[in-house]
């Protein structure tokens, strides 16, 4: 018995060092794509899900990393703030004017941002202060709109769903012209990228037509466990490790982290930077995503 209880008392322990190792770090994720609609080498850092979270100082670790991989856009899918009443967002708006300094930036809604802009009786006027302030050094949060960046035949287009769409334990079908009514349909002459921070659409996102989908919202699906893949499946795109929880309290979501490909368009799915609620990483760092993007046969 006293084995039993000792062996116990490890094995949360070890769980304990795995969420405190897991919840205080971050890993590089790197994706390279290539289109005969893009005109130059283009890279993009993609942040998703920081929910306040500061590596270092100010976010100083983050920062210093970002600077090191030098690219040419950020693109934010959201989650940067956490909606919770009293919760500040000084922190998150002193990390993101610094960013802005070096580097210029598109950022998309995600459900936390929605939830502060929509109900202003629970959440003060937090929103206001937050678009405010970031607004004041240059930096613009878009619900919905398009970014033609026309020097790299790149299309940057900022989708945010409804809140109906982020019901829990409530299954809701997105039809692609719900996004067509939204942000009108994507240009076909050039290279699509979408922010669309809920992953559980990623089949809606392609069916839309974006050539590339951005999406976090999961966290990876907080814990991540090796699951029994055949052979065949691995080449066919599935994935070894898998995402347990989804927010909709459903147990391992098909599109949870990493890249996907459906039928052609390519979906990349970050595990996220940060954690709210109940801070839980395990066997999943948080998350920086660098994606480079090049002309068909380019250098």
């Amino acid at each position: 018995m006293d084995i039993l209880i000792w062996l116990l008392i490890s094995i949360i322990i070890f769980f304990i060092w795995v969420i405190v190792f897991d919840t205080s770090r971050f890993t590089l994720s790197s994706y390279e794509f290539e289109s005969g609609k893009i005109r130059k080498n283009v890279r993009i850092v993609f942040l998703s899900d920081l929910h306040c979270k500061m590596y270092g100082e100010g976010g100083t670790f983050l920062l210093e990393k970002i600077r090191e991989l030098d690219p040419h856009l950020i693109l934010i899918g959201g989650d940067m703030i956490t909606a919770h009443p009293g919760k500040g967002t000084e922190k998150v708006e002193g990390f993101l004017k610094e960013l802005n300094k070096s580097f210029p930036m598109v950022y998309a809604f995600g459900n936390h941002e929605l939830r502060l802009k929509l109900y202003p009786e629970t959440y003060g006027d937090t929103w206001e202060k937050y678009t405010a302030s970031l607004s004041e050094a240059g930096i613009s949060i878009t619900e919905n709109g398009v970014f033609s960046l026309e020097d790299t035949g790149l299309n940057v287009i900022s989708f945010s769903a409804d809140r109906s769409y982020y019901k829990r334990m409530k299954d809701t079908e997105m039809d692609p012209s719900y996004i067509d009514e939204t942000v009108g349909k994507p240009d076909a002459s050039k290279y699509n990228i979408l922010l669309a921070h809920n992953p559980i659409y990623t089949e809606s996102y392609a069916a839309y037509g974006a050539d590339l989908t951005l999406s976090g919202h999961l966290h990876g699906g907080l814990v991540r466990i090796p699951v029994p893949v055949s052979r065949k499946k691995i080449e066919e795109g599935a994935h070894v490790m898998r995402g347990v929880f989804s927010p909709k309290l459903s147990l391992f979501p098909k599109y949870d982290a990493g890249l996907f490909d459906i039928n052609g368009r390519k979906v990349v799915i970050s595990r996220g930077l940060g954690s709210h609620s109940i801070p839980i990483r395990i066997f999943n760092p948080g998350e920086l995503v660098v994606i480079d993007l090049k002309p068909t046969g380019g250098v």
